[in-house]
């Protein structure tokens, strides 16, 4: 959708108004943090037990969504990210779908008979994600009929639904929207994180050293409590120039002639796609690029941000069609990571070297790890 679109504008007024301001994430942080305590403590029930790491995260992150915006837990308590309403699931297998070639699309002319069955799959995993979607919104409707009226951001779309501005396929379109950026991208970014830690075990020593002085005497972490650990956001920026969730940027159009990149001229109204992972792993830009080192971030450099001003670094894209939920992952992510070393020390499975795990790259949803992280949470007491 074109950012000129009007729909496209009142759907990105919406998010901004009622998601990612200021004021409402200080508004929801009580309920981010009960969500972070939560998954906290799912853990610590398997502590000494390898887990897999992106599945726990995944359960805990999508609670933390559909509580936040939503009123609602869709993950009950003895819940993975493997049984998240297979919301995550049938986004890989749609994912999976569009990276593979389809006859049809090559042929315009067998395009309706969808020989390979490609878009019949498609709209089938689509229809389960909208299944899944319709239930939270038939429960509020039912809820608002009986005088329960909500007040978070469900409410939000379902009063400009009833006002006429959006129909209910922009209401269902909106909340899984908020699902996938809320939840996938703030679970495969902590996941990065922790991989690169437990490979780096001098880089996890000195994050686990700042955090136990600055705050070894808190039983709980906060969210305003991570600011101050300049470390922490190193880590975190370092994971996402290595590693950012999405490699190619949103596609944009070159909107004039005589645009040329690198020697070659870009046509007026052509595609363009911004490979970012390139970019913050160029070697005329930063040294030894492939290498996990968050101190390139601290000094001078901790002024870095992720909001496209730095051409080197912008993980989150940039311009009018930048990520919107980068407020709220700048928020989470450090907290998540705070809270989870605060809480255990991790390990890797028995007889596993930190120079042997696996940190190689897969595209799915998102550039995922191609071997999920299995690792072990040993309680701290």
């Amino acid at each position: 959708m074109a950012s000129s679109d009007p729909l496209w504008k009142l759907q990105r007024g919406i998010l901004a108004a009622h998601v990612f301001s200021p004021r409402s994430l200080a508004a929801a942080r009580g309920v981010r943090e009960r969500k972070v305590r939560d998954l906290v403590a799912h853990l610590r029930a398997r502590a000494g037990r390898e887990v897999d790491v992106g599945r726990a995260l995944y359960g805990g992150m999508i609670n933390l969504v559909s509580s936040t915006f939503f009123s609602v837990d869709v993950v009950d308590g003895e819940a993975t990210g493997e049984s998240a309403h297979g919301i995550r699931e049938h986004v890989e297998n749609i994912a999976d779908l569009m990276t593979k070639p389809n006859v049809s699309d090559l042929l315009p002319f067998l395009r309706r008979l969808d020989l390979q069955g490609r878009r019949r799959e498609a709209a089938w995993h689509l229809g389960e994600i909208y299944r899944i979607v319709d239930g939270i919104i038939e429960r509020r409707l039912a809820e608002n009929a009986d005088g329960r009226h909500g007040n978070d951001f469900l409410q939000v779309l379902l009063d400009h639904m009833s006002t006429g501005k959006i129909d209910r396929d922009t209401v269902k379109a909106i909340v899984f929207e908020v699902f996938i950026t809320g939840g996938d991208t703030i679970t495969i970014t902590v996941e990065w994180a922790m991989a690169e830690l437990l490979r780096n075990p001098s880089a996890m020593a000195r994050l686990r050293a700042e955090i136990a002085g600055a705050l070894g005497g808190k039983e709980t972490i906060e969210e305003p409590d991570v600011a101050g650990l300049p470390y922490l956001q190193a880590v975190f920026k370092e994971s996402m120039r290595l590693h950012p969730v999405a490699p190619l940027l949103v596609p944009h159009k070159a909107v004039e002639d005589g645009v040329e990149v690198c020697g070659y001229a870009v046509p007026k109204g052509c595609t363009v796609f911004v490979n970012v992972w390139a970019i913050m792993r160029d070697t005329a830009v930063w040294d030894e690029p492939d290498r996990f080192m968050p101190e390139r971030f601290l000094g001078k450099a901790a002024d870095v941000d992720y909001r496209g001003k730095e051409f080197e670094f912008f993980p989150f894209g940039y311009g009018r069609r930048q990520c919107p939920g980068m407020p709220m992952a700048e928020r989470v992510v450090p907290h998540l990571l705070a809270s989870l070393l605060h809480a255990f020390e991790w390990r890797l499975p028995e007889g596993m070297a930190a120079e042997q795990l696996d940190v190689s790259e897969r595209f799915k949803t998102g550039n995922v790890l191609a071997v999920p992280l299995k690792a072990v949470p040993v309680a701290i007491t």
